[in-house]
């Protein structure tokens, strides 16, 4: 594996990525209860534990940087500014979201913010990611692809063809690989002869960092680099962050296979907590600081809800509409 030089964040870009975290976790436990009360659909994949991770390799590209994302977690949508009451809308399959309500959560696009979606099945958005960074490339610009990606996935076809093609094309891609320890109920030590997914990285001529996924400096000076990198020509990097899944693999998951003692470790590495922590120690916000945050997240997640309430369900008579463009 490669070390790459680290690039800190500042006090401003620090603020950003907790304001992220923070209404990615809230949001989706308002989420949660919605889905309880039967306002939403279940299928959930929550992003408890994986959102500080997800908002400081965001806050280390540019916004016009595109983005592929996994299926976990909101905090990608809400780190490049698509609204609360866009996003909720698109969960309850309601009219108002980014696709209608018509792909649910799994699919919320907004290309004028580079949000590229994700597949039609997971790990097709390997090879999307890196069609798109050869777009880019293609036109000139100096655009970063990143494709955001789970260890379960890895181990599909489409990455290994996908990092193949960047490897050989040195395309301006990063490959980021959430390990939360599991795909589905299966552990990564089951599915992946690799002990770092970063490991591989070496067979397709590119560098593999592997970072703690917990430390949100860590995060973004591995992802800034990386952007460096490309944007210099210099080729794609594959990107590990060693991270935690809070709950199960999805709402209703009841995690059988996940001892209470693993549970009980998992929550106690908690990186919200730890990053607000941060915030404090550094004087960037006080605790009436944070209270203010929060009221305010709050009330903005009370403003979503409301909206999504008054839009109507999407429609089945527009089922065919949006397939091909105008």
């Amino acid at each position: 594996m490669d070390e790459l030089v680290r690039t800190g964040m500042d006090d401003g870009v620090r603020l950003r990525v907790f304001r992220t975290a923070l209404t990615a976790r809230r949001f989706e436990e308002r989420i949660t209860q919605l889905a309880h009360d039967g306002e939403v659909p279940s299928g959930l994949h929550l992003g408890a534990g994986q959102e500080v991770c997800q908002a400081a390799a965001l806050a280390a590209l540019r916004d016009d940087d595109p983005m592929l994302y996994g299926h976990r977690g909101t905090a990608y949508w809400i780190a490049r500014g698509i609204p609360l009451d866009v996003i909720l809308c698109d969960i309850a399959c309601r009219e108002g979201g980014t696709n209608r309500g018509k792909g649910g959560v799994m699919h919320v696009v907004d290309p004028g913010r580079g949000v590229l979606g994700e597949s039609g099945t997971l790990g097709g958005n390997f090879v999307i990611g890196a069609g798109v960074a050869f777009a880019e490339r293609y036109r000139g610009t100096d655009a970063v692809t990143i494709v955001f990606f789970g260890d379960g996935t890895s181990n599909r076809g489409q990455f290994h063809e996908a990092a193949n093609f960047a490897g050989v094309q040195k395309l301006p891609l990063i490959l980021f690989c959430e390990n939360n320890g599991y795909g589905l109920s299966v552990p990564v030590t089951a599915s992946t002869a690799v002990v770092n997914i970063a490991d591989r990285a070496a067979g397709y001529g590119m560098p593999g960092v592997v970072v703690d996924g917990n430390d949100a400096e860590a995060v973004f000076a591995a992802t800034a680099a990386a952007a460096d990198r490309a944007r210099a020509g210099e080729g794609p990097t594959l990107i590990e962050a060693k991270v935690n899944r809070i709950g199960g693999h999805w709402l209703a998951d009841q995690e059988r296979y996940r001892s209470d003692a693993e549970k009980s470790a998992v929550r106690s590495l908690d990186p919200l907590p730890l990053l607000r922590a941060d915030v404090e120690a550094r004087g960037l916000l006080d605790a009436a600081g944070i209270g203010s945050l929060e009221a305010e997240i709050g009330a903005a997640v009370d403003d979503a809800v409301a909206v999504m309430r008054s839009r109507d369900l999407v429609a089945p008579s527009t089922v065919l509409e949006g397939l091909f463009a105008p």
